[in-house]
């Protein structure tokens, strides 16, 4: 069968088909499963995947260090929480109100930092972040801040109920959502704009002597970014019921675990966080009778995959399938590598 042009805007057939497997464990593992539990752990794995892969989308492809995305978690989370509990619009647009309300402020963010590099554009989204929340914290009269604001859930759509008590729901329609920004960013990664992404992080000032505005890039990036980043956030705030300003939800704390899952999964791959976040949420889950131990057993891991792993765990993966493509000969010579549009 011919492969459609239109696909190879996507990926190779490889990679779609390697797609459309994944894609079809993630749509039927947690109904064959069944129960409440699975399909909780799930929603925590895809939360932190579509996160991971965001810091990647910055980090990995034009080397922005954004140590402060909680804060436009939480910038999304709030946003869409007040807007419909204060202005009594639906939460469905409460998820377009979150992605608006992050990407302004990464707007704002990046055009004042990003002419900035290296560890100061890092340093000033932190700052970004911990204000952003101080200032939740203290608007108790708005927010409730530390007392914690009670969110309403998503309403019924089209005979669908998203329930609290229905996980499996709420982690399809999670799903979609990503589905929808992992392909957004795949195709802006394969675009025009991704190769100056990569232009930019691989010759910062030879992208520059060929008259392209890096800031401008830059800027692009981070906003795209910000815009889902507010998106995930309006959802976590509708999932999880009720808001509290602390740093283990949108604080330092969080940050961390999206950085980590990033640098797990491995950086300019996007696909690589969902391998991190798989093995870290499943590590602590599996563990989770250890009570403190618990903890050490996590390190352990993180150690041993950075050990073992530098390009992290996709990097992994592909050295696999580059050794599976080099099997040897009948006459014990190693296979050359396929050129490109071989199969």
């Amino acid at each position: 069968m011919k492969f459609p042009s239109f696909l190879r805007h996507v990926g190779s057939k490889t990679e779609l088909i390697a797609a459309a497997m994944v894609l079809a464990v993630l749509v039927l593992a947690p109904a064959m499963v069944g129960g409440r539990y699975f399909p909780t752990i799930c929603i925590s794995i895809l939360f932190f995947f579509i996160l991971g892969a965001l810091f990647d989308f910055m980090l990995g492809f034009l080397r922005i260090v954004n140590f402060g995305i909680a804060g436009f978690l939480c910038a999304g989370a709030y946003a869409s929480a007040l807007s419909v509990t204060l202005l009594h619009v639906s939460p469905w647009v409460g998820l377009l109100i979150g992605g608006v309300a992050s990407m302004l402020l990464g707007l704002i963010t990046g055009a004042l930092t990003l002419r900035l590099r290296g560890i100061y554009v890092g340093l000033a989204t932190l700052f970004v972040m911990e204000t952003l929340r101080f200032t939740v914290s203290n608007a108790r009269e708005v927010t409730r801040g530390a007392s914690g604001l009670s969110v309403p859930p998503f309403e019924p759509l089209f005979d669908l109920t998203f329930a609290r008590n229905q996980p499996l729901q709420l982690y399809y329609l999670l799903l979609v959502l990503v589905v929808i920004i992992y392909l957004c960013l795949h195709l802006t990664i394969r675009s025009r704009i991704g190769l100056v992404f990569k232009a930019i992080r691989d010759d910062e000032l030879g992208t520059t002597v060929l008259g392209l505005s890096v800031v401008s890039y830059k800027l692009l990036n981070f906003v795209i970014a910000s815009l889902f980043i507010g998106v995930i956030g309006a959802f976590y705030a509708h999932y999880i019921g009720i808001l509290v300003p602390t740093t283990q939800e949108f604080g330092i704390q969080r940050t961390v675990e999206i950085l980590t899952i990033a640098y797990v999964g491995g950086r300019g791959t996007l696909w690589g966080s969902l391998l991190g976040a798989a093995v870290l949420v499943g590590v602590q889950e599996v563990f989770r009778d250890l009570d403190e131990w618990r903890l050490v057993i996590y390190g352990t891991v993180l150690i041993a995959i950075i050990t073992v792993f530098p390009g992290g765990l996709a990097g992994g993966v592909m050295q696999l399938f580059e050794r599976l493509r080099q099997k040897p000969l009948p006459n014990g010579d190693a296979a050359p590598p396929s050129k490109p549009g071989e199969p």
